[in-house]
């Protein structure tokens, strides 16, 4: 899993790389960047909530660790609403769509880094 986060944290700079050069070259599409940004953010966000929530159900499993009880899914979607309820509220700064369609670049990322991951197992 940690080598999954690191490539996937290593891709997920280079598009937060790109829209920045975006950001700097194409005024016209600033709004749509910085929504990109925005979201980018809160998927990482989640994306570390849910490796941590599956190391936990790991140790769990394995004995080594009470089951706890939890916010796992409650977490994920909050942190989509805050991305949602920021780019309502500032829509001069933030396109909504942009931020909604940023939040799913990492889970978008992580499948990929997946099944590159495993295709290079087999």
């Amino acid at each position: 899993m940690d080598k999954l986060m690191k490539t996937a944290v290593r891709t997920l700079l280079f598009v937060i790389a790109a829209c920045l050069l975006v950001w700097a070259v194409l005024p016209e599409w600033r709004i749509v960047s910085q929504g990109l940004l925005l979201g980018a953010a809160g998927g990482s966000m989640n994306a570390f909530l849910l490796k941590r929530r599956v190391e936990l159900v790991t140790m769990s499993a394995a004995g080594g660790g009470s089951r706890k009880m939890g916010l796992g899914l409650g977490s994920r979607i909050a942190t989509v609403l805050l991305v949602a309820i920021i780019a309502y509220r500032f829509p001069e700064e933030f396109s909504m769509p942009a931020a909604l369609a940023g939040c799913m670049i990492m889970p978008f990322i992580l499948l990929v880094a997946a099944f590159i991951h495993n295709k290079q197992k087999h």
